[in-house]
């Protein structure tokens, strides 16, 4: 399956093509490409998408390891929480269901917001700043949710080129990012407007702000990527449906600007 065929074949971008988007069409290219690695590791397909079985997949065969996280268990009470604020964001975007539900696992740090990383598949790093409130949680959860998902699209098919530098910055100024690590952000931004975009819709009134930047930041990703192309032809393809959903936040706002509500 060459790239093009790998995107058709799910039917795009998990958290923007929500229409046409299979999970389990990319599940089952992910598996095949973990068993295609290390074949004699487990005897049926489903146990390479298990998240501690495919770590073991990943130190066997990866040609690069993990910087090491400090980490212990989610507590009760944060667990709760977590299914509290992901139910919310289904309930608010069902066709995400099943990208919240995904075999995965969260692991508690001992500082900062968030984390997760190709390297360790399908795990979540939660730091207390996570819990401050419900809000920042909810938005947490899709930000990471989203990386493990288009790390997914990243295990077959590269999201760059060989070459491709790693000096870009995104528009928070965050420094030495390469172009996967702003299309991860662009991604996430997509993700988490769409999100706030429909509750706006629905009549919350608090999140426009949010959206509003968030949509900017999408658009300054993008911008980015433009100036600098160095996709890889699965890259682009992504580039191109994160494209697609800037341009309709961006018309949905200024429809509703117009409208004056």
């Amino acid at each position: 399956m060459n790239p093009t065929e790998l995107m058709d074949e799910i039917g795009g971008v998990p958290f923007v093509d929500d229409a046409t988007f299979k999970p389990k069409a990319l599940l089952t290219a992910v598996a095949v490409v973990r068993r295609s690695a290390d074949p004699k590791a487990y005897s049926t397909l489903g146990e390479y998408l298990d998240p501690a079985k495919a770590e073991q997949v990943f130190v066997r065969q990866a040609a690069a390891k993990p910087d090491h996280i400090p980490w212990g268990e989610i507590a009760s009470d944060e667990a709760e929480a977590i299914e509290r604020a992901s139910e919310l964001v289904v309930s608010t975007m069902p066709a995400w269901r099943p990208l919240f539900h995904m075999p995965k696992r969260y692991r508690r740090m001992e500082k900062s917001i968030s984390s997760t990383t190709v390297l360790i598949p399908q795990t979540i790093y939660l730091g207390p700043e996570a819990f401050r409130d419900e809000e920042t949680l909810r938005e947490t959860l899709i930000h990471e949710h989203a990386h493990v998902w288009l790390h997914f699209i990243a295990e077959v098919y590269d999201l760059q080129t060989a070459e491709a530098p790693h000096d870009y910055v995104l528009p928070s100024g965050t420094a030495n990012k390469s172009y996967r690590g702003v299309l991860l952000a662009a991604h996430f931004a997509a993700a988490a407007a769409a999100t706030l975009r429909q509750r706006a819709d629905e009549g919350d009134g608090q999140v426009e702000g949010r959206m509003r930047f968030l949509t900017q930041y999408l658009d300054g990703c993008l911008s980015s990527l433009s100036e600098r192309p160095h996709g890889s032809v699965v890259g682009d393809l992504v580039q191109e449906s994160l494209t697609h959903k800037y341009h309709e936040l961006a018309q949905a706002a200024a429809a509703k600007a117009g409208s004056g509500s």
